[in-house]
């Protein structure tokens, strides 16, 4: 599978969801996907792809199946959050895999966009900028 195949299949898996502001979701992993143009085409893929397994019913077998490269897999493998994870291990389990580290400061990078917080309550937007710059501090490391 190509890029161009992994965002229709993005789409179709995240068809109806919104994220906290109430966009569709779809925007969020395609503007990831844009983040990690400069990293080629894997990256990309792997950003659209990047919360598949986590928020929709499709399995990390299911990608394989689907003709996903492997580091691919990894990676979305990497930075997905298991049930009962607590958010620092996922950050600390994604910024261990090379691929799963540039997905996740580019999946940070949108979710700290002032743009995105501006349209969340102003504590939670507070809250979300702390999470965030820890999860920062731990990927750049």
């Amino acid at each position: 599978m190509d890029l161009h195949g992994a965002t229709r299949l993005a789409a179709l898996a995240h068809t109806g969801q919104v994220d906290q502001a109430g966009r569709p979701y779809i925007e969020h992993v395609t503007a990831v996907r844009d983040l990690l143009a400069g990293h080629g085409e894997h990256a990309q893929m792997a950003g659209v792809l990047h919360d598949i397994v986590e928020d929709t019913g499709v399995t990390v077998d299911d990608l394989r199946l689907w003709g996903i490269p492997e580091d691919v897999v990894s990676a979305v493998a990497a930075v997905t959050k298991r049930p009962g994870e607590p958010y620092d291990e996922a950050v600390r389990r994604a910024a261990a895999d090379p691929l799963g580290r540039l997905v996740k400061l580019a999946d940070n990078a949108h979710n700290s966009d002032e743009s995105r917080l501006a349209l969340l309550p102003r504590e939670k937007a507070a809250r979300l900028r702390t999470k965030y710059a820890r999860a920062r501090a731990v990927l750049s490391a």
